[in-house]
């Protein structure tokens, strides 16, 4: 019996064998009576050992009874223990485990050439002087191209400029678009929303006790809109009551892209090296999964097409990003953050491709959109198989378009909009498809760049939608578009304890491209 289907009987058993044990095996005349005879011991065994060792399969060969399995490093199972914060020793970088036995086939992923496009980075393209012109040139952008969007619209391709209003006999309805400068409630319990466009300004009620006022709460300041309503004349500024609000969205139905060849992406994000948090050994059963040295059959043959790594941003945990941030470093030099960082994602195997995007932990500008993480810094990442791009970005990927962004903004959505919450992160990603815009609100918690454009409106709507940032693994499907939040590397904070997160680590999205179903593999 030859290697390979040695190593493929234990592999279809939902056992991986040592190279040791399978030399144990291959040195006896009988390899496949043998082999027979440990898998009837094994699967007899309560709590079936997943990593066979040459000791716990020399004593089931010698005795021919049952063996207590060896301990050895736990790799991935189907249904994983409760989560475990680990604190990594001082000084420690990465952690061997044992060697697997290899088997000896080519990935599927390796046959095919990589296909990237990436396109709305800004990397290398930031020109602003931060002054109050490239403000008002950044805002005129982003309304010009949302109200595009929203008169392409059935419901609003009748809309008429605000500074028109005045022309409009008393109780006529109208549609209009505009941008939302101010949002107050009044005395009387209505809502008042400020609207602009680039002909006037008009002030939206909406009056308590509607059903609408539901709506009109998930409005925010300096997001477009559509409003309509009946025209009430007479005043200073136009009023309107308003009826109803639009959003740009996204359209209810579109063709889909998909990949001709049979290559999946992984889409994985906040890795955050350097914390004492950092689930390494988490980190490094994903690694060795990609490597084709974990999990069962199945899962051997989708790790063998996976083409493409996409990494969305907080690679290192970063220096004095939050509040006591020191007390929970295990590297506090953000140099040698980045080398920990790409000595482990250097395992990764030579087929496959890494996309790699910051977030707001990574060693880049404070304000959106970021450039690239810079070789100065992070010279290791630089050196590996990869893409390195800023965030946001749009990245194609054998055909099938992504928009991939860190995701600081949900914390403005879960500050100034009722219901949501970071334990709901595809929920938060919706909205923003739903506003067009990865970053509505100025002035809260993410910093906006006055760039020449908006690079944060989401003019074309993409395939894919892959976030990170609030550390909690979520999954939808949203006319269309995979909405995907890949979760993290790394356990509870005190930060995140603060805010009342619980994170769902280890959990690793596989995105098929050329069937666009995905796949959940858990490595924690």
């Amino acid at each position: 019996m030859d290697e390979v289907s040695l190593v493929r009987k234990f592999m279809d058993a939902d056992m991986q064998l040592t190279q040791d044990a399978l030399d144990v095996l291959r040195k006896r005349g009988d390899a496949e009576s043998a082999a027979e005879l440990v898998l009837t011991n094994l699967k007899e065994m309560e709590g079936k050992p997943f990593l066979i060792t040459a000791d716990l399969v020399a004593k089931i060969l010698e005795g021919g009874a049952k063996a207590e399995p060896a301990s050895a490093a736990p790799i991935s199972r189907p249904s994983p223990p409760p989560l475990e914060i680990r604190k990594a020793p001082p000084g420690e970088v990465t952690k061997k485990l044992p060697e697997l036995a290899r088997v000896k086939l080519k990935p599927k992923a390796a046959e095919f050439e990589p296909r990237i496009e990436v396109s709305n980075d800004i990397t290398g393209r930031s020109y602003t002087e931060g002054g109050l012109k490239d403000f008002v040139n950044l805002f005129k952008d982003r309304y010009e191209r949302l109200s595009r969007i929203l008169r392409r619209r059935v419901d609003l391709h009748d809309s008429v400029p605000i500074g028109s209003l005045r022309s409009f006999g008393d109780k006529t309805q109208v549609k209009v678009i505009g941008m939302v400068s101010d949002k107050r409630e009044t005395s009387g319990g209505h809502l008042l929303l400020e609207i602009e466009d680039l002909s006037g300004r008009a002030s939206a009620w909406v009056f308590k006790g509607q059903q609408l006022m539901r709506k009109a709460a998930e409005v925010v300041v300096d997001e477009v809109i559509g409003v309509v309503g009946s025209v009430r004349s007479g005043d200073r500024a136009p009023r309107i009551f308003v009826r109803d609000i639009i959003w740009p969205d996204l359209p209810a139905s579109r063709e889909f892209s998909h990949a001709e060849e049979p290559v999946c992406a992984a889409l994985i994000s906040d890795l955050h090296v350097g914390s004492e948090m950092f689930l390494e050994d988490v980190f490094m059963k994903f690694v060795k999964w990609l490597r084709g040295e974990g999990g069962n059959a199945q899962q051997q043959e989708l790790a063998s097409r996976v083409k493409y790594v996409v990494i969305a941003g907080d690679i290192v945990d970063g220096v004095g990003v939050y509040p006591r941030q020191e007390e929970e470093l295990l590297i506090s030099d953000i140099f040698k953050q980045y080398d920990a960082a790409a000595k482990l994602l250097a395992q990764v195997p030579d087929h496959i491709t890494m996309i790699i995007a910051p977030g707001n932990h990574d060693a880049v500008r404070a304000s959106e959109p970021q450039p690239a993480i810079s070789k100065d810094i992070a010279g290791g990442l630089h050196d590996l198989n990869s893409v390195m791009v800023g965030n946001p970005v749009k990245v194609a990927l054998h055909g099938v378009k992504f928009l991939i962004y860190h995701g600081e903004s949900f914390d403005d959505l879960v500050a100034t909009m009722p219901g949501l919450n970071r334990q709901k992160s595809a929920s938060l990603m919706i909205k923003l498809l739903q506003k067009r815009h990865l970053a509505p609100v100025y002035g809260g918690s993410t910093a906006i760049s006055s760039e020449q454009q908006d690079y944060l409106v989401i003019d074309e709507v993409p395939d894919v939608f892959h976030c990170g940032h609030v550390h909690v693994y979520g999954y939808e499907r949203y006319r269309g578009v995979e909405v995907v939040n890949s979760g993290a590397f790394q356990g509870e904070t005190l930060y995140m304890r603060r805010l009342g997160v619980k994170p769902t680590p280890g959990i690793v999205p596989i995105l098929d491209l050329q069937t666009r179903q995905t796949k959940v593999i858990r490595f924690a």
